[in-house]
């Protein structure tokens, strides 16, 4: 079999794209490729400067390329809820979603609403977003979520005493941080209908007349 490589990607021109997370790294890769190929892309960036620099860069290399910013904080579930209400009202579809951003074993934080701020940015953030960009994803024929994880998900732990990392429990029973943030992508695999088998995926796919796919790079 021949080496897949992103000169592989049919042209994408007509089709919009969101990427969180794409101001560095693998999401603004995957931003720049995409808008390379023709898509509408949207850059979803909690930092405004960077995710407006990273949309100029993609702007000045592919003169025909659309790119833009949008900002989006996944540690603040206001800031998701803003985010979808604004892109609802200005874009008509919504062809693909890469949940993509994240981080990775901070010092202890919480959300704005009070999470585990690992937890509740890798997952119940994301988990949110992919929720109210639900019906639009629906409305568009062919559309995708696709989810970024880690090989770290393969070790990770989920105490499920402890999901919000509480400082009163004892030390003895805290999982090490390095476990925590590899359980942080074991928490997330099950809100990526590409990759889940969990039941509630799996009745969405059906009730939509399409079967899940778990290993979507090798398609």
């Amino acid at each position: 079999m021949a080496r897949w490589t992103s000169a592989d990607i049919p042209d994408q021109t007509g089709r919009t794209a969101v990427v969180t997370g794409a101001n560095t790294g693998i999401g603004f890769e995957t931003a720049r490729i995409l808008a390379r190929t023709g898509a509408s892309m949207v850059l979803a960036c909690r930092d405004p400067e960077k995710g407006e620099a990273a949309a100029r860069t993609i702007r000045a290399e592919m003169p025909a390329g659309s790119a833009r910013f949008a900002p989006l904080d996944l540690a603040d579930l206001d800031s998701v809820a803003a985010f979808a209400g604004a892109f609802e009202a200005d874009d008509g579809r919504l062809d693909l979603l890469v949940n993509n951003a994240g981080v990775m074993v901070p010092p202890l934080g919480r959300t704005k609403q009070g999470f585990e701020l690992q937890l509740g940015t890798n997952h119940l953030g994301h988990f949110a977003l992919t929720g109210r960009l639900l019906p639009m994803l629906e409305r568009t024929p062919g559309a995708r979520v696709v989810v970024v994880a880690s090989r770290a998900q393969s070790s990770g732990r989920i105490d499920f005493d402890d999901l919000n990392w509480a400082p009163a429990l004892p030390h003895a029973r805290r999982t090490p941080r390095w476990r925590s943030g590899s359980g942080s992508r074991a928490r997330s695999s099950p809100r990526s209908p590409s990759r889940s088998r969990h039941p509630v995926t799996r009745r969405r796919e059906e009730d939509a007349g399409r079967r899940p796919c778990r290993f979507p790079r090798y398609r």
